[in-house]
């Protein structure tokens, strides 16, 4: 007799007499099928081993929130494709897709780790395959020498079943990747965009507490510039570290951005441009810590604000936007800036050395409360020498250099970043 009439006798011989067993309804495809092939009996057999598998793994497994409806509809598919194949039919049934897609949501949904699903796939293997030689076996020689089939076969078919899940779980994972990035990068936005959102579905989504302290810093290339990602990764480890907390946020615009939040319990140390090494073409721009989710927004804006002035100046380096907030403030629309600049400086406002240092005295003369001897002190100039420029310059302005004080000054720091400018125009308006 050859090894595939051997074979047939033997699943044909199969039968589950160890009591009464859970069979699948009558109307399942696949138990029908089984049924045309090796009639009622195997598939008594296929429930009964399935319950046993299960049993034992459950003395391995001690998973109460294990999906068991599930894993026992896997045997049940597992062991059915066995036993057709035994029989010299197909492999995977087209069912298989199905199944492993739901065990994989619990499998990812739980982080179960996948060497733990394939000692289970392997628990269950051992017992099928005792099973099937121990039926081999109680027909004596005849028996005996399909048994090697009999171990190729339930593990050929395991590794097929193996190879689907694995296929299916590492599928489910990249969806919930996917959903992750997406739910994350929406959070931002929303909280970027001022929106309505739940405070603790945000913190879940951003995995830092929401309601705590943020600071912020924007790291981004000067124009035309590619980012070095070693030396931007050092600024992030350096950023975090200086603030001291490990909780950050970061994200990366479709512009090549990126955004760091670095979150604390107390009002965090805002680092300086001394404490961040930045080399190659890279600019970053530093926000002041906030509270809150507004505060995570407006440490956002701030870095990103000193960021696009950092690269409106032209040179690599750090801004912080406390030391910068009135230019990043008066800069925000550039045509009306400029504007302001010609308006209040007017020839004074000249791109030339002479009205360069002309402004330069003026900006001095604020610094030291419009005093004349401090001013003259600090610019190593005459009393007298400084008294004739400052006579030159309210000729200049149009009026003495007391009145119109605070716009005098306010455009002193506006015609400063213009002159910085590579472009000598002034600075671009919102965006990094």
């Amino acid at each position: 007799m050859s090894t595939a009439d051997s074979m047939q006798k033997v699943l044909l011989a199969l039968d589950w007499e160890a009591g009464p067993v859970l069979a699948p309804s009558r109307g399942t495809e696949e138990a029908e099928h089984l049924r045309r092939v090796l009639g009622d009996a195997a598939v008594r057999w296929v429930s009964g081993a399935a319950e046993q598998s299960i049993a034992a793994l459950q003395l391995r497994v001690h998973d109460a929130l294990a999906p068991w409806p599930l894993i026992r509809m896997f045997a049940h598919h597992a062991l059915t494709s066995t036993l057709l194949q035994l029989a010299g039919g197909d492999g995977l049934p087209a069912a298989a897709e199905a199944i492993d897609r739901e065990l994989a949501e619990d499998i990812v949904a739980r982080d179960i780790p996948f060497s733990t699903v394939t000692t289970a796939l392997r628990v269950m293997q051992r017992e099928w395959l005792s099973l099937l030689i121990g039926a081999a076996l109680r027909l004596g020689p005849e028996g005996v020498g399909v048994v090697p089939a009999l171990a190729t076969s339930v593990a050929g078919t395991m590794d097929a079943w193996i190879g689907a899940a694995t296929d299916a779980i590492v599928e489910e994972r990249r969806r919930v990747d996917l959903a992750e990035q997406f739910r994350f990068r929406s959070t931002i936005e929303s909280l970027m965009a001022a929106e309505p959102l739940d405070v603790e579905s945000a913190t879940r989504s951003l995995r830092v507490p929401l309601n705590c302290w943020h600071v912020g810093c924007a790291i981004g290339t000067l124009p035309g510039a590619l980012a070095d990602r070693r030396a931007l990764e050092a600024i992030v480890q350096s950023f975090a570290r200086t603030v001291g907390s490990e909780r950050t946020v970061r994200y990366e615009s479709s512009t090549g951005t990126v955004h760091l939040w670095v979150t604390s319990d107390r009002m965090p140390r805002t680092p300086r441009a001394e404490d961040l090494t930045v080399r190659a073409a890279l600019l970053v721009g530093i926000g002041e810590p906030h509270p809150g989710a507004a505060g995570f927004r407006r440490t956002f804006l701030e870095a990103s604000d000193a960021l696009r002035l950092a690269s409106c100046l032209g040179r690599n380096g750090v801004i912080s936007y406390s030391d910068a907030a009135l230019a990043i403030v008066l800069s925000q629309d550039e045509e009306r800036a400029g504007w302001f600049v010609q308006h209040e400086l007017r020839e004074l406002g000249g791109d030339n050395p002479e009205m360069a240092d002309m402004r330069a005295t003026l900006r001095t003369f604020f610094d030291t409360r419009m005093r004349i001897a401090p001013a003259a002190e600090r610019l190593f100039l005459h009393r007298n020498t400084l008294i004739n420029r400052l006579e030159r310059i309210q000729g200049l302005l149009g009026h003495g250099v007391a009145e119109r004080s605070a716009e005098t000054q306010a455009a002193l720091v506006l015609a400063e970043l213009f002159t910085q400018s590579p472009s000598g125009r002034p600075l671009p308006g919102n965006g990094s």
